[in-house]
């Protein structure tokens, strides 16, 4: 569906217009002189921001303006753009026009690039605030649960009745403190898979290597050596940044309950064409065959205590399989009892 657009005189192309593109001769007809940094008037439209646009987001954005070339696409664009100055980002909001006996394209312009960077820092920060609060949560409820058991053990060798008291007090108070870690993560779990998914284009080796960077910090208190296997340096796939980070530290969680001290834990990450594969493998204590038709479920029977004995609500595997459902992917598991466990996902790229 095409509109008419109106002009004067004295606007030519309207007060809001920031381009007119001209889609039979492929001309920029007008560019608003606050953008020529993007493209030069009269120039090919297409051809120029293709040229500068990021090669993984090429197939997506020419599928875009094909769609709004046939009047099929509502809503604005965003481009990441490799300019001389540097990666800038644009927002365009395009309309399909009669103009002049042609069909024209025009709308708006906007750079978001600073929106965009903010965006991203705060992402970058919430993931390692979730990274250090895992960490934390582990290191911090081992030597709680191994400190009321050792008192649960004097209690018992205690005949004083006062000192049996100041005992159970102690128990208390550190089962106090074991609850609200357990708490404060699992509100954490909720809180973020309460959000509706926001897509972008995302190079998923670059996140995983900075995440497990914060995790191998902490490598000598979760005494556990971290490492990413990657098929390719860089790999691009469109998703919810913050979702599928939650993924992760949910796996890590899982991977450091049930995984002895000296333990490794592997993530790997394979390209395959129109999908991405993940695997997430500790070398712990495994998981019976008879509860891994289980262990996705929410409040599953097959959830225990860690080796250490954090609790758990046997939500974490459940909200993993509910946001790789949500990208349209799907996550398995294999595992041997005293070999380890091995999480499987996949998710497609677009």
């Amino acid at each position: 569906m095409t509109i008419e657009l109106i002009t004067s005189p004295a606007q030519p192309y309207g007060p809001n217009v920031h381009f007119l593109y001209q889609v039979d001769s492929g001309q920029l007809r007008f560019l608003h002189p606050d953008f020529n940094w993007v493209v030069s008037e009269g120039a090919d439209l297409v051809a120029q921001l293709l040229a500068m646009i990021s090669a993984e987001d090429v197939p997506r954005q020419i599928e875009t303006y094909h769609q709004v070339i046939q009047g099929h696409y509502n809503g604005s664009i965003t481009l990441k753009l490799d300019t001389p100055d540097g990666r800038r980002w644009l927002e365009i909001s395009p309309f399909l026009a009669s103009y002049e006996s042609s069909t024209v394209l025009f709308g708006t312009l906007k750079e978001v690039t600073g929106e965009i960077l903010n965006m991203e820092s705060i992402a970058r920060y919430a993931n390692k605030k979730n990274s250090i609060l895992h960490m934390l949560a582990h290191d911090l409820r081992g030597p709680l649960n191994m400190a009321k058991s050792v008192v649960k053990i004097v209690d018992r060798e205690l005949a004083e009745p006062g000192l049996r008291r100041k005992t159970s007090y102690i128990a208390g108070v550190l089962q106090q403190s074991i609850d609200l870690i357990a708490d404060l993560v699992a509100r954490e779990f909720l809180e973020t898979t309460a959000v509706v998914l926001v897509k972008k284009q995302v190079n998923i080796v670059e996140k995983l290597l900075e995440y497990l960077e914060e995790c191998k910090r902490s490598e000598d208190l979760a005494q556990r050596s971290f490492s990413l296997k990657s098929s390719r340096d860089e790999i691009f796939i469109n998703l919810d940044h913050a979702k599928f980070m939650q993924v992760i530290n949910n796996l890590m969680s899982n991977a450091l309950k049930f995984t002895n001290q000296g333990g490794a834990i592997i993530l790997q990450v394979f390209d395959e064409v129109e999908q991405v594969r993940f695997s997430f493998s500790d070398d712990g204590i495994g998981i019976p065959k008879s509860q891994l038709s289980e262990i996705f479920e929410k409040f599953t029977a097959a959830r225990k205590p860690g080796l250490h004995g954090e609790p758990t609500l046997g939500l974490g595997l459940s909200i993993v399989e509910t946001i790789i459902g949500w990208h349209g992917g799907r996550i398995w598991c294999e595992s041997e009892e005293g070999a380890g466990s091995t999480f499987h996902f996949i998710i497609p790229k677009l």
